[in-house]
């Protein structure tokens, strides 16, 4: 096959999808972040999933700072497995949040993004990261 010389570059793939799926969750979450409490409470009512009903603007801080961190932690790979959990957590938030609002094919690339954090999850950070477990 051609393209076998490829399997030689597997850590660099993961690498590639550590960062880009990391840039991902800051780019959402930054501007909910720096958006002050009005933006808290709204990033904060994904929470009434969870069955929490007040205190949105503690939880869309709350979220929105894990989710940058999560990011950071993924990119970096430094505590990998602990960012990507809680960047799991959110991201079913998200997906069971928009499956009520929207509908089930609305939702699908939510929870695609859970699949590709659960896998990721399980594989690792690979070679190139900070922390070497």
């Amino acid at each position: 096959m051609r393209l076998a010389f490829l399997a030689k570059y597997s850590d660099f793939g993961l690498l590639l999808l550590r960062v880009s799926v990391g840039f991902l969750f800051i780019l959402y979450t930054a501007p909910a972040l720096m958006g002050g409490p009005s933006a808290w409470t709204h990033f904060g009512a994904g929470a009434r999933n969870w069955g929490i009903h007040s205190h949105f603007q503690f939880w869309g801080f709350l979220g929105a700072l894990l989710g940058c961190v999560g990011g950071v932690l993924m990119i970096v790979g430094l505590f990998f497995r602990l960012g990507v959990l809680v960047l799991l957590v959110l991201a079913i938030g998200h997906a069971i949040g928009v499956k009520h609002g929207s509908g089930f094919r609305i939702a699908l690339p939510s929870i695609e993004m859970c699949f590709v954090l659960a896998g990721i999850l399980f594989v690792g950070p690979g070679k190139y990261s900070v922390d070497k477990t």
